[in-house]
């Protein structure tokens, strides 16, 4: 034996038995007898089943525990877990018995789910579980184990059994699910966890549930303090409820949470009957996970009392919460809830949605609590009430006379009645700026609607729109405080701030007057209860709001709404704040139709420019094809430049792509937004054609040059030796320049990165430069460039110049400007005074390249300093 091997053989032995025990560990099986059997006694499969158990597919779900491996923060309170069965289930030799593997996975709620992948923290845990489902017991115990990993990166392998307890009838008493997964392994060991308690509640969508508490009588017994309800012949409790997170805010929080959510999971069509989940919130967000917390939520179901005009509630807790494998099960239902529409709306109350949660239980019981009122608290389109009761109108005539505004001829407004008064806005006060909305509730007599109120050609919209003067109009404001601000006596948000959270509320009504495109209000807000108790006053009518909305048919000029919203009070009034600016933030319908017929006509000029780029670069690749000796006077670094400017835009395309859905969706584009996208990408295919050509044309000036030796490189070499220095002192220059000039570009676009964008565009303008200057070191004689080459691409980089001309730089609205898909702002100098010395300088590069070409690279010197060298014109042989 050749004793150079014997290290390798020993190590190899070594291997074998270290892997050995590994291997044997990893594929041993968990025992289902060993731990299951006392649960759900151990059974043999026999043939497969065509069946399904929908109590086992959890909808809503609450995990505890865990805390060693999961290490979720303290504020993740609301978790969710899901069980899913997988379709291979058997029967077993024991009645009633079923073979079922299933995966179940473990997920913290309130982690945004793209952020869920990026961290050990937030991924989900996932059990694969193999065990057998007694559904003469109802009870299901399965083994497992999952891959994971320790705080410290160690990989785990955790070894688990899981027991459930599943409900015999599916009614709102016996509906629970809970059980509880336990590790495997000993406490000291690694892969050792803490038990994981869990409940929750299926959907029974596949088995009858039985709605067996709610009935119309439920309800009847509280008639609270509903005035006008609005009278509805019949509604469609399952469209409106199900699926559908709907958040109410509590008139006082004695519970200690702020708001109220009913989330309907189940619905009955023919019975018009559904479950709900009634959830205490201390946030008004409407949560994209179905989880529930079961220490704040209550399990109920639901009828509509056609009565009466209302939804009818009965709900329960989840008592015995600790004990999930015993005594855990639904009871207490002693909670009533019951929630209406209004009918008459009006500046002190216009909540789309009223409602009360009230105990049946007697005072002095545990448990018991008094009614309680809740509303909804911002604007809803669920609303069925028809009448506005205006109460302020000669307050607004007496702070916004209306003399006081001018009338210009030939110049409209929005109408009052279509899409553009709805918008988001900024709030700003002091030095903080905080976002927003205001919404019309009523215009004249008629409920608005964005959608249904633009172009609308029904005759109440129609009368109304033909209507002159000064129309009727009640505004929903809402907007967010911030607690960062300097002072309190800097930004007036205590004396602003209406709730708890910092959430600023404002109903208002006035006047819009669409000869001026004046809006004028007086506006009232509630007032938080902890600062007006020694004045009794809920409300504060000294407001006053005003909006001033842009021309509709102008051709310059801003087509932002602004305005103001002030207190009328004196500045003494411990109720007075600072006057707050506001700029709209969202598109108007005018300016989205100006946009979209500029975007339409932008993607077509995208589309000649790629084209015509892709058609001169095959006119140079079959040129240097005839005449190959001329590719050594080619610069590299004009075709490096060149292929940059396709490779980078197709590179932010992935970023540009997202930014573009997600800012598409605040503006409304009606049914255009799906084919700008099928557009831009047939645009992305043509700069990706462009680039593949362009990069071959690269590689082969490279590869020629290469062979070549290095005579030709010194030549490079001294090229980008000059032309660097002037690409970033001039730079340099245009960024200083860019920081003073206010004629392009606004502040809030001043920024480094938006500064070297343009002046990359600028380069790319300027492409020919590299080729100027290597001619001149070259001392180069000859068309190293076809005619369509560099007069085509010249053409190409200048049409957007031209474009901006026509387009005219009034047009730009820099809200839009992430919309421009050709000639982008933000993507190039664009000015009428940089259109026009770009396009000269392109058309002086074009033309100094001809005559070289012509009369030789250093044409432009005086014969005196020109090099008077002469070549021998000898055949070309070449090996290819």
């Amino acid at each position: 034996m050749n004793p150079s091997l014997l290290p390798s053989i020993i190590l190899s032995i070594s291997f074998i038995f270290i892997l050995i025990p590994t291997v044997i560990s990893s594929t041993k099986t968990i025992s289902y007898s060993d731990h299951c059997n006392s649960f759900v006694p151990e059974a043999i499969p026999t043939t497969f089943a065509f069946t399904r158990f929908p109590f086992l597919e959890t909808l809503t779900s609450h995990y505890t525990g865990a805390q060693n491996i999961l290490d979720h923060p303290d504020s993740l309170s609301q978790r969710y877990l899901r069980f899913t069965p997988e379709r291979n289930i058997s029967k077993t030799n024991t009645y009633n018995t079923y073979k079922i593997q299933a995966a179940l996975s473990f997920h913290p709620s309130n982690i945004d789910y793209f952020q869920s992948n990026r961290s050990r923290l937030f991924r989900p845990l996932v059990f694969n579980l193999d065990g057998l489902l007694s559904v003469s017991t109802n009870k299901l115990c399965m083994v497992g184990s999952a891959r994971w990993f320790s705080k410290k990166g160690k990989h785990l392998k955790l070894d688990a059994v899981l027991k459930l307890n599943l409900p015999r009838i599916m009614n709102l008493n016996t509906s629970l699910v809970s059980g509880i997964l336990e590790s495997l392994s000993y406490p000291d060991n690694s892969n050792y966890f803490e038990p994981i308690s869990m409940m929750g509640f299926p959907h029974a969508a596949h088995s009858k549930y039985i709605y067996s508490l709610v009935s119309d009588e439920e309800c009847n017994g509280l008639n609270g303090y509903r005035n006008s309800v609005a009278s509805i012949e019949s509604v469609d409790v399952c469209s409106k409820f199900k699926y559908n997170f709907k958040i109410y805010e509590l008139e006082n929080q004695g519970s200690g949470y702020p708001f109220l959510s009913l989330y309907g999971f189940q619905c009955s069509y023919e019975e018009k009957k559904l479950r709900f989940l009634v959830e205490f919130q201390d946030a008004s967000y409407s949560p994209w996970y179905q989880s529930f917390n079961p220490n704040k939520t209550l399990i109920g179901d639901g009828t509509w009392n056609g009565a009466r005009n209302e939804l009818c509630i009965v709900a329960c807790h989840i008592l015995n919460q600790s004990d999930p494998l015993g005594s855990a099960h639904v009871g207490d239902c002693s909670v009533r809830l019951t929630v209406w529409f209004p009918d008459v709306r009006s500046i002190k109350n216009t909540h789309t949605t009223e409602g009360q949660i009230w105990s049946t239980k007697k005072a002095g019981d545990d448990g018991y609590f008094e009614p309680i009122k809740f509303q909804s608290f911002d604007h809803s389109w669920e609303n069925y009430g028809t009448k506005y009761e205006f109460t302020k109108l000669e307050k607004v005539r007496r702070v916004c006379p209306r003399s006081d505004v001018a009338i210009e001829e030939g110049v409209a407004y929005p109408s009052g009645y279509n899409g553009d008064m709805t918008f988001d806005m900024s709030v700003k006060y002091g030095n903080v700026d905080s976002t927003g909305s205001a919404i019309p509730i009523f215009v004249g007599d008629q409920v608005y609607n964005s959608y249904e109120g633009f172009g609308s050609n029904s005759s109440p919209w129609q009368e109304a729109i033909n209507h002159a003067g000064p129309t009727n109009i009640s505004y929903e404001i809402s907007f967010r405080t911030f607690a960062n601000s300097t002072s309190e006596s800097e930004s007036g948000i205590p004396s602003l701030s209406s709730t708890n959270n910092g959430r600023v509320q404002i109903s208002a009504e006035g006047f819009y007057d669409r000869e001026t495109g004046r809006l004028c209000m007086v506006g009232c807000r509630n007032l938080n209860s902890s600062r007006n108790e020694s004045r009794n006053e809920s409300f504060d009518c000294e407001i006053l709001v005003q909006f001033q909305f842009p021309p509709t048919n102008q051709k310059n000029g801003s087509f932002l709404i602004r305005g103001s919203i002030q207190s009328l009070r004196e500045k003494t009034d411990v109720l007075y704040f600072d006057r707050l600016n506001v700029v709209s933030l969202t598109f108007t319908k005018t300016e989205a139709r100006e946009s979209i017929w500029r975007m339409d006509l932008e993607i077509i000029l995208d589309l000649i420019s790629g084209t015509l780029s892709c058609f001169f670069i095959i006119r140079q690749l079959f040129y240097l094809k005839k005449n190959p000796e001329m590719i050594p006077s080619i610069s590299v670094l004009m075709m490096v430049i060149l292929t940059l400017g396709y490779m980078v835009p197709l590179v932010l395309n992935f970023e540009a792509m997202f930014s573009y859905r997600r800012h598409l969706q605040t503006i409304p584009l009606g049914g255009s937004g799906g084919l700008l996208e099928v557009n831009e990408v047939i645009v992305r295919i043509v700069t990706m054609v462009a680039f593949i050509l362009q990069f071959r044309l690269l590689q082969l000036t490279w590869s020629k040059n290469n062979r070549n030796g290095k005579s030709h490189w010194n030549h490079e070499i001294r090229t980008l030796i000059l032309c660097l220095p002037i690409y970033i002192i001039g730079g340099l220059i245009m960024l200083l320049v860019d920081w003073k000039n206010d004629d392009y570009i606004t502040p809030s676009q001043r920024s480094i990165w938006g500064d070297l964008r343009s002046f990359v565009g600028l380069t790319l303008d300027g492409f020919l430069f590299p080729q100027i200057i290597l001619n001149i070191f070259q001392i180069s004689k000859g068309n190293a460039l076809s005619g369509l080459f560099y007069a085509g691409n010249t053409f190409v980089r200048l049409l957007p110049h031209a474009y901006d001309l026509y387009r005219g730089q009034t047009n730009i609205s820099r809200q839009l400007d992430r919309f421009y898909l050709y000639a982008n702002p933000r993507t190039d100098f664009y000015s009428p005074s940089w259109d026009v010395f770009i396009a000269c300088g392109g058309v002086v590069f074009a033309g100094i390249v001809f005559l070289q070409q012509r009369f030789g690279g250093q044409f432009v010197f005086p014969k005196r300093f020109q090099e008077r060298v002469e070549y021998e014109k000898v055949p070309v042989a070449s090996n290819e």
